[in-house]
Formats: structure tokens, sequence, C-alpha cells
């Protein structure tokens, strides 16, 4: 089976404005019911955990319910960790599948998000690679997972969805 890299690469790009304009209502409906997102942790120097069940992950989500509760605590403000909430510009580049022939789409993007925290007035950046499952079934590409590589995991704040 082959896919349209363009449409899937429009669908990770929307993902990342939708992130920095906070609309998380839109971003969470790219999000397919039973979809995973997860950012593991780093073991050592060259691994990556690959257990999150048993393993420490930097976040790992494993429904739309759990990623809409998360959306759901900060827009209550009872997220003490988001308020004020940091300023996000997600910064993708070098879509490409890593399996053309796999259906949902196996999909890898770099990125870099510079992150802006207006309560210390302070900026830093967070930047690895996505590895993406896209169910194509639909009208639009769908993500049926997230994972996020973050290469430079020695971080000076919290990290969360939006952020990465």
């Amino acid at each position: 089976m082959s896919h349209d890299l363009s449409s899937i690469s429009a669908a990770i790009y929307r993902e990342a404005r939708l992130l920095d304009q906070k609309s998380w209502k839109e971003w969470l409906l790219m999000y397919e019911e039973d979809a995973v997102y997860w950012a593991p942790g780093w073991l050592n120097e060259y691994d990556l955990v690959d257990d999150p069940d048993r393993q420490v992950s930097l976040i790992y989500h494993t429904n739309r319910g759990q990623l809409a509760e998360r959306i759901s605590r900060i827009q209550s403000r009872k997220s003490i960790t988001a308020l004020p909430l940091p300023r996000t510009v997600h910064v993708i580049s070098n879509v490409h599948f890593l399996d053309e022939k796999q259906s949902p789409a196996l999909v890898s993007a770099s990125f870099v998000v510079h992150v802006f925290d207006p309560r210390t007035a302070r900026e830093h950046c967070h930047f690895g690679h996505y590895e993406f499952l896209f169910s194509l079934s639909g009208e639009s590409p769908t993500i049926a997972s997230k994972k996020i590589i973050l290469a430079n995991d020695r971080i000076p704040t919290v990290v969360d969805f939006y952020s990465l």
C-alpha cells in the first residue's frame, strides 16, 4: 500500500500549529480513541526504555481520554505547573516514511520546540524525533500513536504534551 506523504506531512504540521495555538480540542480530535502518546525516558546514553508499563517514561497516555483529562486539568487551572502556560513554537522537518508499505503509516519527523516561560522570562528548547502511526481510513490522517524521542532530556523545567 502506498501512502500520500504530503497529506501526512500536512497533518504533522497542523498538529504542531494546534499545539502552539493551544487549540487543544481540535488537536485532540486528530487522535484516535485508543491512540498511544508516549515520550520514553532514557535508560543510559544510548538506549530508550522499551516497556512503558514497567519503566520510567516522561509521558505515557494509552488513549485519547487520558489526553483529554490532562487538557481538562490545565484548562481548569488546577495544574500549577502550567500556570502561566509557556508559549511554544514547534518546528518540524525531515518528515519521511519509516516503512512505506506499512499500514497504518509509520512516519518519522524531526522537531525543535522553542519554549518561553513568561513566569521566569526564560527560554529553552526541546528537540528530537517523532514516530507516528497514522491511520488513513478517514477523510484525513488520524494519529494512532505518537512516540516522542527527546534527544536533550536534561530538562530545565516540566515537560507536557504542549511542549514536546
